[in-house]
């Protein structure tokens, strides 16, 4: 079995190039909207040319998550760049990714969380996020939890 298997969501993203518009996702076992991205494609989609993680985000709004035992929206290593599949290392300029491959603002709009047993949100090596009309209430741990990216990958 595959993780993704086992951490059952109700709306399971791998590419962020999509358009989630007027969703509801509610009772799942793990999460209710899951953007888990592979820094590639794998098995019969496998390319180097494909970079999930860089792409920007087509639209997320009026979406609502409740009642999942962990997370409303859980997004994990969604970087939307200029270039999605350019390298982002350089050992001699640490700022290399933001001069040479600019952010792309990824914004998550008129978004409802509540009543879910973890967080209504949690970003794991997250991006330039912009989140309007976000309502996050009785969550059990937070309303809102982001760690920064590694721009070191």
């Amino acid at each position: 079995m595959l993780q993704s298997d086992i951490m059952v969501s109700s709306f399971y993203i791998r590419h962020p190039n999509n358009y989630f518009i007027g969703n509801r996702a509610a009772g799942s076992d793990y999460y209710g909207f899951n953007f888990d991205l592979p820094d590639y494609p794998t098995g019969s989609s496998a390319s180097k040319d494909i970079c999930p993680p860089g792409n920007p985000l087509a639209s997320f709004t009026n979406n609502v998550a409740h009642s999942n035992t962990f997370h409303g929206l859980r997004i994990n290593n969604l970087i939307a760049r200029t270039y999605p599949c350019s390298d982002t290392k350089n050992e001699y300029d640490p700022n290399y990714l933001w001069s040479a491959n600019p952010s792309i603002p990824t914004v998550f709009s008129s978004f409802l969380s509540y009543k879910n047993l973890k967080h209504g949100f949690v970003a794991e090596n997250a991006g330039n996020y912009i989140l309007t009309n976000f309502t996050v209430a009785e969550n059990l741990f937070s309303g809102i939890s982001v760690y920064v990216a590694n721009y070191t990958k």
